[in-house]
Order: C-alpha cells, then sequence, then structure tokens
C-alpha cells in the first residue's frame, strides 16, 4: 500500500494532495479490487474464455492409459470454438479438456482432439496465467501404418504419476500379430518454465 501511495504521489506531477485525497485513491482501488473479487467467486467475467477455463472438471493424479477410449479417463468438457486458438488450433477443430492439477504455478491442461467420430489425439499443455499454451506434449496418438515388410496400427500408451513423470510408450501391432510391439519408451517432467523435458529411463 505505501508503494501505491508512491506511485499515485509520482504520477500527479509533484501536485500536493492532502492526506483525505489519497485515502479516497486508495479506497476506490480497493472497492474496484473487490467488485473484480466477487465477480469471480459468483462465476462473473469480462472475458468469457476465462470464464470457461474456471468451468473445467479437476482430474487428480496419477492417469494411467485409456487407449481410445478417453472417456474411461474422466469428464472431458467441450472446447468452445472461439478457445481452439488458445491451443494453438482453428475454429473448426473438435476439441475436449479437462483440469490437471497445477505444477510449479502453471496450469495443466489435457486436451482431446477428435480426428473423427471415433479417433481421439491427446495431449498435455501447460498454459501461462493468460491461458496461453508455454509448451504442448503428445500423450496418444493412433494410426494405420504401411511398411515395407509389414502393415498394421501404431500407437502410444502413457502413465502419468502424482509428481508429474510422464512415460509415452510407443507400439505397434502387425496385421497378423497376436501381440503388440513396444518400440520406443520416453519419459518426462515438466520444469519450473512449464517445458516438457525428456528424461533417461534407467533399465531395470
Amino acid at each position: 500500500m505505501l508503494l501505491l501511495l508512491a506511485l499515485l504521489t509520482l504520477s500527479c506531477g509533484n501536485k500536493k494532495h492532502d492526506a483525505a485525497y489519497y485515502e479516497q485513491m486508495v479506497d476506490s482501488i480497493r472497492r474496484a479490487e473487490q467488485v473484480l473479487e466477487i465477480q469471480k467467486q459468483s462465476g462473473i467475467y469480462d472475458n468469457p474464455i476465462e470464464a470457461w477455463f474456471d468451468t473445467l472438471h479437476l482430474h487428480t493424479l496419477p492417469i494411467q492409459t485409456a487407449g481410445a477410449d478417453v472417456e474411461q479417463i474422466g469428464n472431458f468438457v467441450s472446447v468452445p470454438l472461439s478457445a481452439n486458438e488458445n491451443f494453438g488450433y482453428d475454429d473448426n477443430a473438435n476439441l475436449k479438456a479437462m483440469s490437471l492439477p497445477s505444477i510449479h504455478h502453471r496450469q495443466v491442461i489435457l486436451l482431446c482432439e477428435m480426428q473423427d467420430s471415433i479417433t481421439p489425439a491427446l495431449y498435455l499443455y501447460t498454459m501461462d496465467k493468460k491461458h496461453q499454451p508455454i509448451d504442448m506434449l503428445c500423450i496418444y496418438h493412433q494410426e494405420d501404418v504401411n511398411r515395407d515388410t509389414d502393415y498394421g496400427l501404431a500407437y502410444d500408451e502413457y502413465f502419468i504419476t502424482s509428481r508429474y513423470e510422464i512415460t509415452v510408450l510407443h507400439y505397434f501391432k502387425g496385421h497378423e500379430a497376436v501381440k503388440p510391439q513396444l518400440e520406443e519408451a520416453r519419459r518426462y517432467t515438466i520444469s519450473k518454465d512449464g517445458m516438457f523435458e525428456e528424461q533417461p529411463i534407467e533399465q531395470e
């Protein structure tokens, strides 16, 4: 508050005002802050995008892979078209989202992109205070692939621990294979800057 009074004094071009003047200024600022807090608690926002982010369901950790059946994870909320750009998408993308626990004061969002009516892709987003993306990591994707020696389905599995240790496993299942083959395993953590950083996986 003392800093605020000092700034007010400097902004007045060295014009002198009595104590009552500054008290009125401080009271006005306090009232404005109280109004904003009441609006937030009441669900009243000037920015509808900010209001939407606050409606997201919070899913606790850990999270275990659910394959293409993303509804097993929890309650995703449809992303309004006006918020698609917050995730770097055009306004015609079909997106759903849920909120995960924050880390390092960074918002974490689990985003589901429906590539068609039945095929999802899952992404983890870290967001800044203005709900803009800091970094993004794909944790689930599937596609039909044709290789020189075989064709089949390539897909990911994922695990997120309560400490945000994120493991992504990439599999390929050939058209005649009984079991899928693990082709790659990667592990990530989230830095204080909100970036996904790959970590070495210790061999057991």
